[in-house]
């Protein structure tokens, strides 16, 4: 599995002007499931966690998306985004019991769970603290940030996500800003003006 990557990554990447997946033709969910399972299955289990599955459920929910991706007759035009909107739809669904099928979605209960043998190794404390703190953002500015990781643009963030590329943006910048905080960070003019504010 790849690493939740480093402060500077989550906390002051900048949003990507080129479009992850260029507008194609539509290809058969079999073939991009085959061709896409080695490369997209990690990335995909990472997107969920950050999203704050467990792992197990982040495992099942990735497996599902696959699986689904295989139904006859499908075709797909934006494979990668499907796979992120139908594993976060199965994780979702793994949150609601049968009784409560026709309630709104839940707000999921993220926690630090990614206990695996090599977790290790793979994520260092710094990135732990990292993810805690991402893991206390509200969903829809989590949802933002785990796409913007991903390498997904604000338009194609939200045509994945059925809303704005305003809405995106905003809940972008609300996740930076908390992230920053939570990690006691500050820009070179915050300190600035903390500094002058001291003498």
């Amino acid at each position: 599995m790849e690493d939740a990557g480093s402060p500077e990554l989550l906390v002051d990447a900048a949003p990507d002007t080129t479009p992850l997946e260029a507008t194609a033709l539509a290809l058969p969910g079999r073939e991009l499931a085959e061709s896409l399972h080695h490369e997209q299955y990690p990335a995909l289990v990472r997107f969920l966690l950050l999203s704050g599955a467990s792992w197990s459920e982040a495992q099942d929910a990735a497996q599902d998306a696959f699986t689904k991706m295989c139904t006859p007759g499908l075709n797909i035009t934006y494979p990668k985004a499907w796979l992120r909107t139908v594993a976060w739809r199965s994780w979702i669904s793994q949150q609601i019991r049968p009784e409560e099928a026709c309630a709104d979605l839940p707000e999921p209960h993220p926690s630090l769970r990614w206990q695996t043998p090599a977790q290790a190794a793979e994520i260092g404390e710094e990135e732990r603290q990292v993810v805690t703190q991402l893991l206390k953002l509200p969903s829809k500015q989590r949802a933002a940030l785990a796409w913007n990781l991903d390498g997904f643009t604000t338009e194609e963030s939200a045509r994945a996500m059925g809303t704005t590329q305003a809405a995106v943006r905003q809940n972008l910048a609300r996740a930076r800003a908390a992230l920053k905080a939570g990690l006691g960070l500050q820009s070179d003019h915050q300190h600035e003006e903390a500094s002058k504010g001291e003498s």
